[in-house]
């Protein structure tokens, strides 16, 4: 295989395995405080995964491969925020469903002195 051939298979591969990353991330909620302790975990590890990945290719100046993850990850992203695809994502998988808000602690009032 040609060097040429070999980076353009490297960088479709790349490209096509960052597409569903980056429909992950489109799906969790943009919020922090919507985001459960799994998702924040997932997300997390996925991206230093992805960020190690992208810094090797770059120290190895590797750029087709980079801009390939970067594509991908922007494409995967756009997915995830399709909103009807968003909606059957969430009924599909209640681990991307956001956190459900805490009940808002009422304040007591003291009682008036008379």
């Amino acid at each position: 295989m040609d060097s040429t051939t070999l980076d353009i298979a490297i960088s479709a591969a790349l490209g096509i395995v960052c597409i569903p990353c980056g429909t992950f991330l489109g799906l969790i909620p943009m919020k922090a405080d919507q985001v459960t302790t799994k998702q924040s975990r997932a997300s997390q590890m996925m991206c230093f995964v992805i960020a190690l990945v992208f810094i090797g290719l770059l120290i190895a100046e590797r750029d087709l491969e980079t801009w390939a993850i970067v594509a991908g990850l922007a494409v995967g992203f756009a997915v995830g925020k399709i909103p009807p695809f968003h909606q059957w994502a969430l009924a599909k998988w209640p681990f991307l469903e956001p956190k459900k808000p805490a009940g808002k602690a009422k304040r007591v009032k003291k009682a008036k002195k008379k």
